[in-house]
C-alpha cells in the first residue's frame, strides 16, 4: 500500500502536506471586555492512498484511490489595538471517497478533489469558527 499527500499548489511535484484549497472568514464579536476582530484562515489538505492491486487478465482489478480532505483553521483574534490571541483548529476527514484506478501523481488532482467539495469545506470552516466563538463566550451562572 502506498500513501502520499498531494498539493494543488505544487502539482508538478509531490509535496506532502501542502494546501489544496485556502478559505477565509472574518467576523466581529461583541464581548463584555470589548469588540474582538477574529480572522479565520482555513487550509484543506488532501490525502491520497493507493489500495488494491492490478489483476491478471480475465480477473477484475481491485485497484482504487482512496482520498480524504481535512481542514486546518488558524484563528487570530484582536481586542482593539492591544491583546492578540491565536489558536489552531482542525477537523479530519471533512469529506472522503474513492475512485477506481491509480491515484493521480500530478494533474492538479488534489485541487480537483477539494474544489468539488468546496461547499462542504466552507461549512466545516464556519462550524469550527462557531464552535471557537461559543468556547470563548462567557457563561452565566
Amino acid at each position: 500500500m502506498r500513501r502520499c499527500t498531494l498539493a494543488a499548489a505544487a502539482a508538478a511535484t509531490l509535496a506532502p502536506g501542502a494546501p489544496a484549497l485556502a478559505m477565509e472568514h472574518k467576523t466581529i464579536i461583541d464581548h463584555p471586555v470589548g469588540t474582538i476582530a477574529a480572522d479565520y484562515s482555513g487550509t484543506s489538505r488532501v490525502s491520497l492512498q493507493q489500495v488494491g492491486s492490478v489483476s491478471v487478465g480475465g480477473r477484475p482489478e481491485t485497484l482504487r484511490c482512496r482520498w480524504t480532505v481535512s481542514l486546518v483553521v488558524k484563528r487570530q483574534a484582536r481586542l482593539g489595538s492591544g491583546q492578540e490571541a491565536r489558536r489552531t483548529l482542525a477537523q479530519s476527514d471533512v469529506v472522503k471517497g474513492s475512485v477506481p484506478g491509480w491515484c493521480p501523481q500530478r494533474d492538479h488532482a488534489a485541487e480537483r478533489f477539494a474544489a468539488k467539495h468546496r461547499d462542504d469545506l466552507h461549512a466545516a470552516l464556519m462550524a469550527l469558527a462557531e464552535a471557537d466563538r461559543m468556547r470563548g463566550t462567557p457563561r452565566e451562572g
